[in-house]
């Protein structure tokens, strides 16, 4: 286990002048994005902020919260030392208004920016969020502008355009459709590989007795100071943590060890016990990959195909029933439901 500790966020709260304010999302952590594949422009400055316009539209977990923060201030981190200018407003900042807009606006003007842009929003609640800034933009007389998150397979409106005229809307016809536009486990004839689009018959085996499980692959990170700020802000959380060895993975480099984690050790048997519950381990043959992939901090692609490289690397130790259901998962569940929301 590693022993990382989360950063003080004092040198990211210098706000400068700038020509354009850029907005990142808690769930908007994506290196690959094009925003950061270019050399850093010091008329951007880009902007990510701890509000309780999020902390409390519901009470959430403590953990989700804390993950959530604390891949933000070292997603912010890692900009800044790659040369990308970068205002991280922490929950405790006396100059922060906890509303998107509120903050966008004494940011721009303080800074003089003439432009603002941000990514589309996966959840409709932020949508007319940032609906309102847009609004006070063109108040404003400031331009902006909307750029993909860059990381679906999917657009926004693909299910709705797929399904459109159809009298029902089967997650399988919409699955097999993503395996032949992505070419994933498809041979070369275009046709499912070994003969068949879904395993799902083999995916619910129970755990044999004595079954030997591998034990959970942990970071142990010291988060006791976002623990003390949510508790003296007053934010209402549910559920338990140990602050002092969380055991998540909240960084680019940690979610890719993680998946490689996956593919080697958990893969081989996740498709016969992905159903499997059992009271000697809490992770049983499970990724753990779903909160890096919902803050974009490793893409749904990365994914898939590391998976699907596993199996064809070595068919005997990875059976294609293990690809295929966790292959579903991905491109097949997770962005049939990102469509339907």
């Amino acid at each position: 286990m590693k022993e990382l500790d989360i950063p003080a966020m004092e040198e990211l709260q210098t706000l400068v002048k700038a020509r354009e304010v850029r907005l990142i999302l808690g769930d908007q952590l994506n290196f690959g994005h094009d925003w950061f594949t270019s050399n850093p422009d010091p008329e951007i400055t880009f902007v990510l902020m701890e509000v309780r316009s999020e902390t409390d539209y519901a009470r959430h977990h403590i953990q989700k919260v804390v993950s959530f923060f604390a891949a933000m201030r070292l997603f912010a981190m890692d900009l800044h030392q790659q040369g990308h200018r970068v205002l991280y407003l922490t929950l405790d900042d006396p100059r922060n208004l906890h509303s998107i807009p509120d903050n966008l606006e004494w940011i721009c003007s303080e800074a003089a920016a003439t432009q603002s842009a941000w990514q589309q929003p996966d959840e409709y609640r932020m949508d007319e969020i940032l609906a309102k800034w847009s609004a006070i933009c063109d108040r404003r007389g400031w331009d902006w502008s909307i750029s993909d998150s860059q990381h679906f397979f999917t657009q926004r409106e693909e299910l709705a355009t797929f399904f459109k005229g159809k009298k029902t809307y089967r997650l399988e016809t919409f699955y097999r459709y993503m395996r032949k536009k992505h070419n994933i486990l498809m041979t070369s004839a275009m046709e499912p590989e070994c003969g068949e689009w879904n395993f799902d018959a083999s995916n619910r085996q129970k755990l044999p007795k004595n079954h030997t499980l591998p034990p959970p692959k942990l970071f142990q990170r010291n988060v006791s100071t976002l623990v003390a700020l949510l508790e003296s802000s007053g934010v209402e959380t549910i559920g338990r943590i140990r602050a002092d060895a969380f055991p998540w993975p909240l960084t680019r480099v940690e979610g890719l060890e993680m998946l490689q984690h996956f593919a080697e050790e958990l893969l081989p048997f996740f498709g016969d016990f992905q159903d499997a519950m059992t009271t000697e381990c809490w992770t049983v043959y499970h990724s753990r990959l779903s909160f890096l992939m919902n803050v974009k901090l490793i893409s749904p692609y990365e994914v898939v195909q590391t998976v699907e490289q596993a199996w064809r690397d070595d068919p005997e130790r990875v059976h294609i029933s293990q690809a295929e259901g966790f292959i579903r998962q991905i491109l097949g569940w997770r962005e049939y439901m990102r469509g339907v929301y």
